[in-house]
């Protein structure tokens, strides 16, 4: 047998799914040294046995569903009803539009949802189909369903939709449209590397110094996980809290502690935890880790690498800043219209995800609620805009009504009644960050760019950890805004590091001398790099004449405390095999 002859006997279907988890198992079994020969014999395993079986796919293995005609004929019967609600004046040019892609979208969803039917069940195609080794539902879909809509080069959708498949084959101004589609996903993924890479570059750079420096910093903090379910798309909580450290005990119904403070939870306590019903669990967390210079390994969790409690000296930073930069090159570059939403361009892939960590402020930005209080009216202003008013909650025996204009494009997602909190959205699209942490707190902003990372990735099946998110979300809020200078080496209006402004209260607080006092703040991902404190780091990234003159100016002291600085200078660098623990990094003067 392939299989170890101490490893339980394996007789399930063998899926590209089910693979991955016998390996992961493999691997918690015999470790990682002694799993590869094992792989290599189901390597050759496999390709032994697909190369005598002749397993096949071509166009004659494809049929055409029998279902077909009537699909489509219901699709042109709405696409006529909605083109003489138009000519009526009942809908306008936009909703009209929205509407037809709609129904073609809807109409090769149903198609999606008989072809697998045609495949014959006994036949090589179905095997190959099925278990997710070769050909995917679109190619299938495209072969024996129907092209479905394409998009010209500006990538917006057009209204001519494909309806035959490649095998009813295609009339020539169907060929000719259906090459416009073509050319640009050639041209786009040229392009997408390249911002791909820079995206990765910039996230490297604002978390390079982020290494495992102590065992456990102490915090009681912690974050609240539960299950997600982002655009139709269901996060379980197994996902959420496996490779996490609880930050407090978990207790069953009856107030039975299951399972202790500071447990790590591994893949199979997870599949338990959440088995046994729990919605919620308060796991530790980057976001609420204390240590001044890194993270702490309770904090952080599991190595996903290893399948164990991550090693001091471990440059988590970078390994976030890949985790997410990565994938980047999947994600596609185009706003799509996602079904179902009426005239919303959301911008999806690389450009959200660049938009979201550089707290760029989006194209019609969506509202956000500025009190906590209750929806009371949401009326037509004109045909274009929309009113939303909240009355806010009584303070000091006053409410107030506030009025929301809800520009066109954007829909309210709140009703007549709901209660509302400070800083949550009021209609669909993208918010601006800056905005929800002005009114409302740095949690929920977290938590926004959590959901919003996730389901960019999750839309495109390429799912990241949280954790990587966290460290990242970390470093856009690692900096203050010095308001009240006191007695420190700061200047109002400052920004600077919160390891820096707590070194710098302890140091006057000391001195019996008045303290600074300073505001949080978001900034994105380049900002913060180039608010460094170390200006090697922050010349060798951007801006390099700027950074170098203001330090030479102001005598600017670089203490070699990250990795990049000591890169440059050819030290070696204080993580993994050169990480000293606290003790030995040099005291600054």
């Amino acid at each position: 047998s392939i299989l170890p002859s101490d490893f339980s006997y394996v007789s399930d279907e063998m899926t590209q799914k089910r693979l991955s988890s016998l390996v992961d198992e493999l691997i918690i079994h015999y470790g990682v040294d002694d799993t590869p020969p094992i792989l290599d014999k189901i390597k050759s395993f496999g390709f032994k046995y697909s190369t005598f079986s002749g397993t096949t796919w071509g166009l004659d293995n494809v049929k055409v569903p029998s279902e077909k005609a009537k699909i489509v004929e219901e699709g042109r019967k709405l696409e006529e009803k909605t083109i003489s609600e138009w000519k009526e004046g009942l809908l306008s040019e936009e909703e009209r539009y929205q509407k037809i892609i709609e129904i073609w979208t809807y109409t090769k969803k149903e198609l999606e949802k008989v072809l697998p039917k045609t495949l014959d069940k006994n036949g090589s195609t179905y095997d190959l189909f099925m278990s997710g080794a070769r050909g995917t539902m679109t190619s299938l879909i495209q072969m024996a369903g129907m092209k479905g809509l394409i998009q010209n080069n500006q990538g917006k959708t057009l209204e001519f939709p494909i309806i035959p498949s490649y095998q009813e084959g295609l009339s020539p101004i169907e060929y000719f449209v259906t090459t416009h589609g073509a050319r640009k996903g050639a041209s786009d993924t040229a392009l997408n590397t390249a911002k791909a890479g820079y995206l990765t570059r910039r996230l490297v750079d604002v978390a390079q110094d982020v290494v495992i420096t102590e065992k456990d910093c102490g915090t009681k903090e912690g974050k609240v996980v539960s299950r997600e379910n982002i655009s139709g798309i269901e996060i379980p909580l197994s996902k959420n809290i496996s490779g996490r450290v609880l930050a407090g005990d978990l207790k069953d119904k009856d107030g039975k502690v299951i399972y202790k403070k500071k447990f790590l939870i591994t893949k199979e306590e997870a599949h338990k935890i959440e088995g046994a019903g729990f919605e919620e669990v308060f796991v530790r967390s980057p976001l609420t880790c204390r240590t001044t210079h890194g993270l702490c390994q309770m904090c952080y969790g599991l190595d996903l690498g290893r399948n164990r409690l991550v090693d001091l000296g471990e440059a988590v930073g970078i390994i976030a800043a890949q985790a997410i930069g990565e994938p980047g090159t999947q994600l596609t570059l185009r706003t799509f219209h996602a079904g179902g939403v009426a005239g919303t361009d959301i911008t999806t892939g690389l450009p959200r995800i660049e938009e979201i960590f550089e707290r760029r402020i989006p194209k019609n930005p969506a509202i956000i609620s500025e009190t906590d209080g209750e929806v009371f009216e949401i009326k037509d202003k004109d045909a274009k805009e929309k009113i939303i008013k909240v009355l806010s909650d009584v303070k000091n025996g006053k409410s107030n009504e506030i009025e929301y204009t809800v520009p066109f494009r954007r829909m309210p997602i709140v009703k007549v009644g709901q209660r509302v909190k400070k800083g949550e959205l009021l209609t669909d699209g993208s918010a601006d960050i800056t905005e929800i942490f002005k009114f409302g707190t740095k949690e929920l902003v977290e938590e926004y760019i959590i959901r919003e990372i996730n389901k960019v990735y999750e839309l495109q099946s390429a799912s990241i950890s949280r954790k990587h998110t966290e460290i990242i979300i970390r470093q856009m809020f690692s900096r203050k805004k010095i308001k009240d200078a006191g007695e420190t080496n700061f200047s109002i209006g400052d920004i600077v590091e919160n390891t820096a402004f707590i070194e710098e209260n302890e140091r006057v607080a000391k001195l019996k001398q008045e303290e600074a006092r300073a505001e949080t703040i978001v900034l994105g991902i380049t900002e913060v790099s180039l608010r460094t404190k170390s200006w090697l780091s922050a010349a060798s990234f951007q801006n390099t004449n700027r950074v170098l003159i203001e330090n030479a100016v102001k005598g600017g002291v670089d203490s070699l405390r990250g990795l990049k600085e000591n890169v440059i200078i050819g030290r070696l660098i204080p993580a993994g095999t050169g990480f000293k623990s606290k003790v030995s990094l040099p005291e600054e003067e």
